[in-house]
């Protein structure tokens, strides 16, 4: 069984992957996974610290928080990238002026722009992102070999790595309305077999 996520040494992270573990408590599951393959933007880091005040994304706060259990047993995780460098400023510009909605704030998916854009200049080998729009423009676009939530979920657990219902509740949070169990366990078999 092929599993990306576990064969992938440099891993870049849209806020959503981390929110949608982090809404069911198991980040520290995905931080075992991942390890220290996994980097965040700067950029996503700032959506995190905004999105942590939220309740169901407590357990993000608690995790990502300097005074936190994890934090001071492990060490910072996921690590931050650099600043992207001077040269992609201005294509991080153009894209977040091409993509924000009438009615957005000014860093709508800042995050997700960034992290494209840094996936690319560090040669990262995956990027995990939800976002339509940002994973069709960081496949098409940049050449980046992408996955969403829900596949992360779904090799965690084929790997071992989250067990079959935990990783139906990320896998769940992480899909359309509908999608549903039998999608679920189709993915599995596909994987394991």
């Amino acid at each position: 069984m092929l599993l990306r996520s576990r064969t992938a040494t440099d891993v870049l992270l849209d806020a959503s992957v981390l929110c949608y573990f982090a809404s069911h408590d198991l980040l520290q599951e995905r931080r075992d996974y991942l390890g220290a393959r996994a980097r965040v933007t700067p950029d996503v880091e700032r959506e995190l610290l905004r999105l942590s005040s939220r309740p169901e994304f407590s357990h993000l706060r608690d995790h990502r928080d300097k005074d936190g259990v994890v934090v001071r047993r492990h060490g910072k995780w996921p690590k931050r990238t650099k600043n992207l460098p001077d040269g992609l400023k201005i294509e991080f510009t153009r894209l977040l002026q091409l993509k924000r909605a009438l009615g957005e704030h000014e860093r709508a998916h800042a995050g997700e722009v960034a992290t494209m854009l840094m996936a690319t200049h560090r040669g990262s080998d995956l990027v995990i992102i939800d976002d339509d729009w940002g994973s069709d423009l960081a496949k098409l676009t940049y050449g980046l070999d992408v996955m969403s939530s829900a596949r992360l979920t779904l090799e965690m657990v084929a790997s071992g790595a989250l067990g079959k219902d935990e990783g139906f509740l990320v896998y769940d949070s992480a899909t359309p309305v509908g999608v549903g169990c039998e999608r679920f366990e189709a993915g599995l078999r596909r994987l394991r077999g």
